[in-house]
């Protein structure tokens, strides 16, 4: 079977598409994420300009960020600093709460990479390829947002 390389981005993007305002909460959009069981959206402006893209991954760094108490098992003196192990423990929660308290445009990945309608699904391919993405926005002439190839829809024509 050959692949279909000539079929262009607008024949199988998702129109439908889930997108984010740089101005909404980091818990919002994992809500959002959850819901709709997808991992990754574009970030648009109030014109549907694409301006960023927002993943699991940008939020993953987030936690990065929490510092999670260490503690040494060979350290006979150990068990006096469980207690304030604990007490440091207990405080991460509030930390986690406070940072998806923030804002998309604090995390999202920003100079986002996209693709036009009219460009061939191969040329989605060596994209997503070479950045290592799982989606492209696909945007008109004027940057707006008018669909979402992901890469299944890739691998789809290329089986």
């Amino acid at each position: 079977m050959h692949a279909k390389t000539n079929v262009k981005v607008k024949e199988l993007m998702v129109t439908e598409v889930i997108a984010f305002s740089p101005h909404d909460k980091i818990h919002h959009v994992v809500k959002m994420f959850r819901t709709n069981r997808i991992s990754g959206a574009p970030v648009i402006d109030d014109q549907r300009k694409v301006i960023g893209i927002i993943s699991e991954a940008d939020i993953m760094k987030l936690t990065a960020t929490i510092p999670f108490p260490d503690i040494d098992p060979l350290n006979p003196f150990s068990v006096f600093s469980i207690s304030s192990y604990m007490k440091k423990v207990k405080k991460i929660p509030d930390e986690i709460d406070t940072l998806f308290e923030g804002y998309v445009k604090d995390v999202m990945t920003k100079k986002p990479v996209t693709i036009s309608p009219e460009d061939s699904i191969s040329d989605a391919a060596r994209l997503m390829h070479k950045n290592d993405f799982n989606r492209l926005p696909v945007v008109d002439g004027e940057g707006k947002l008018v669909g979402l190839i992901a890469r299944g829809n890739v691998i789809g024509v290329f089986v």
